[in-house]
């Protein structure tokens, strides 16, 4: 006699009668693929959380350059959605003794001065 399997898909649940293999976990292909989508996505959740991040980050920041503002207030930005633990991997030049931290999400670079404050640097086409 057959044991009594229950379809692994957690948006399932069906019971499985017959099957040619005790190895069978799902009903179907719908339900093997699905669940393995659904595993997938716990599994990439941190990460699409941080480039959704850095994408509404971005899209901020783009409307401030394309309306030609340079500088403005991190609470102001934040307001409107700017997170700053989305920041990409920061980068650390030198010029004329002077130590600068920049970041640069797509063809957008800016940089955190004085703990408050963010600045866009143009871009030169």
């Amino acid at each position: 006699m057959k044991t009594i399997k229950i379809c692994q898909n957690p948006d399932c649940g069906k019971i499985i009668n017959d099957y040619k293999s005790s190895k069978k976990k799902y009903c179907d292909d719908y339900c093997r693929n699905h669940s393995g989508h659904i595993r997938r996505k716990e599994e990439n959740k941190f990460f699409t959380t941080y480039f959704n991040g850095q994408k509404k980050n971005y899209e901020i920041l783009k409307l401030y350059n394309d309306c030609g503002i340079y500088e403005e207030s991190l609470i102001k930005l934040q307001k409107f959605g700017f997170d700053s633990k989305y920041l990409p991997e920061q980068r650390v030049f030198e010029d004329n003794g002077s130590t600068y931290v920049v970041y640069t999400i797509k063809d957008i670079t800016f940089s955190l001065y004085k703990s408050d404050n963010i600045k866009i640097f143009k871009n030169n086409p």
